[in-house]
């Protein structure tokens, strides 16, 4: 059996190909947004041909998914992208990067796209990636979520599990 999780087939990880991840602060407020629209996938029983997971501030964690095996990769996170707060957009890493030259994209200081550029480096096999992108009212060291982005909380599910496939 293998040790390298890029050769690693199905058979040795979940039969599942396809992957909804949130990645979040729970204690940053609208932080906390890509962990909680997970929650409320899994909450609500919509997690069918595809798996949701919560990998919080573990982003190295998301190599582990980066497989020959996986099909595609949601990730929904806060992304300060100058809208106003509760908009959402998606986009992949590659239209991050440049975007990010030009207008000032953000998703965790670009912590998300380091480890992505890590896995190119190592020659990780990288699935179809996009990123749901929601923008924050606030990020701050407080527990919850702001008005604006709960109010839309279905939205975010209903874009998440339609951008999966589900």
């Amino acid at each position: 059996m293998s040790t390298d999780p890029r050769q690693e087939s199905s058979s040795q990880h979940d039969q599942c190909c396809r992957y909804l991840i949130g990645i979040g602060n729970y204690s940053m407020l609208d932080d906390s947004i890509g962990i909680r629209v997970i929650e409320a996938v899994v909450e609500r029983e919509l997690d069918q041909g595809f798996r949701a997971l919560d990998l919080s501030g573990n982003l190295l964690n998301l190599l582990t998914y980066f497989r020959a095996d996986v099909d595609q990769i949601v990730v929904v996170d806060s992304t300060q992208m100058g809208s106003a707060p509760g908009t959402y957009r998606f986009f992949t890493p590659d239209l991050v990067r440049s975007e990010k030259e030009l207008g000032n994209f953000s998703t965790h200081e670009g912590d998300m796209l380091k480890v992505v550029e890590l896995a190119r480096q190592m020659n990780y096999p990288i699935p179809k990636l996009s990123i749901l992108g929601i923008e924050p009212k606030e990020i701050c060291d407080q527990f919850g979520l702001s008005l604006e982005l709960k109010q839309k909380m279905d939205e975010y599910v209903l874009a998440a599990v339609e951008a999966i496939g589900a």
